[in-house]
């Protein structure tokens, strides 16, 4: 169809179209969810071009949280290492080259002596090599990709320093692989969980439960610990970056993550990771959404949605959604 096929405030309405298209590339969404009007195919469009935008926004909010939480999760994690590799690693090497100068000069007369300084710097020497591997499993793990999450998660509670607390891994249902950056994010949420009660929680038991459920993976962290007061939603965005990064790793899986915890009850950490494709998913996006996300009915059956304008473009044409799902 010609431009001059279309009636002169159709035209205007997609010239007002294009207009509030190219604002959103400026990142001017004051325009979302507001009808445009005309014929049915125009608003469609309209509600097409909103959800675009909403999602541009949303992932424009999400992309620049996330890169402050993960600049700061990143060189809190370079510190740690620096400090293990100075304190651990590089003033051992130091102690171990002056015991190696030492052993130099008793070779000639004290021969006897001289081995058994060697003999000590041999067993310095597996040492260190075992506390190199250690790190650099913590970067990345080798049995994740070799044996799979469950008996990662195994070693690296077996891994743990003594006086830890007694832990153990519990499994419901029958196992799961998930994507290799899902398992990786599952195994970090929990590493973190773990360090946390190990430094913090003052527990005697930990627990660390697999529920595989039709709907999708269900990872439950507890500790009979010292507990505390859970950070809130302001909190969140000034600190707490080991509860953010959590939180982050779980959603970046698409599924979600609660903390509870009260101070002398302990804490509990759930993670829910949705098995690709099925159930708590937005019909018109297909990304992850919660039970308390805002909904709309069709023939009986509570559907969820990320945003307002998939809602909106969901019950302009239904079928087609649920036909696409």
């Amino acid at each position: 169809m010609d431009q001059q096929d279309y009636p002169e405030t159709d035209m205007q309405r997609l010239q007002e179209l294009q207009r509030r298209a190219e604002a959103m590339t400026r990142g001017d969404f004051s325009t979302v969810g507001q009808p445009i009007g005309g014929i049915p195919s125009i608003e469609d469009l309209r509600r097409a071009i909103d959800v675009l935008g909403m999602h541009t926004e949303q992932g424009l909010r999400s992309r620049h949280a996330y890169i402050a939480a993960l600049t700061t999760a990143q060189e809190a994690e370079r510190g740690r290492l620096a400090r293990e590799l100075h304190d651990e690693i590089v003033q051992q090497l130091i102690a171990l080259g002056h015991s190696i100068e030492r052993t130099q000069r008793l070779l000639e007369h004290d021969p006897a002596q001289a081995a058994e300084r060697l003999h000590s710097a041999r067993a310095s020497v597996t040492a260190l090599v075992q506390e190199l591997r250690t790190i650099i499993s913590d970067l990345r793990p080798p049995a994740l990709e070799e044996l799979g999450l469950l008996p990662a998660i195994d070693l690296l509670l077996q891994q743990s320093a003594e006086g830890a607390p007694e832990a153990t891994v519990t499994v419901e249902g029958a196992e799961q692989r998930l994507a290799p950056q899902t398992e990786l994010a599952l195994f970090r949420i929990i590493q973190e969980a773990w360090s946390n009660i190990r430094r913090h929680a003052r527990a005697r038991m930990a627990d660390v439960h697999f529920a595989y459920t039709g709907a999708g993976l269900i990872v439950t962290i507890s500790d009979d610990g010292q507990g505390f007061t859970p950070p809130d939603d302001q909190d969140m965005l000034d600190g707490h970056w080991g509860v953010r990064g959590m939180r982050e790793r779980a959603e970046l899986g698409g599924g979600s993550l609660t903390l509870t915890s009260q101070p002398g009850q302990g804490a509990r950490i759930e993670v829910f990771i949705p098995y690709p494709g099925i159930h708590g998913r937005d019909p018109v996006c297909g990304m992850s959404v919660n039970p308390d996300y805002i909904g709309a009915e069709h023939a009986g059956k509570l559907y969820r949605f990320c945003s307002p304008a998939c809602r909106d473009l969901f019950q302009a044409q239904p079928e087609r959604y649920i036909a696409a799902r």
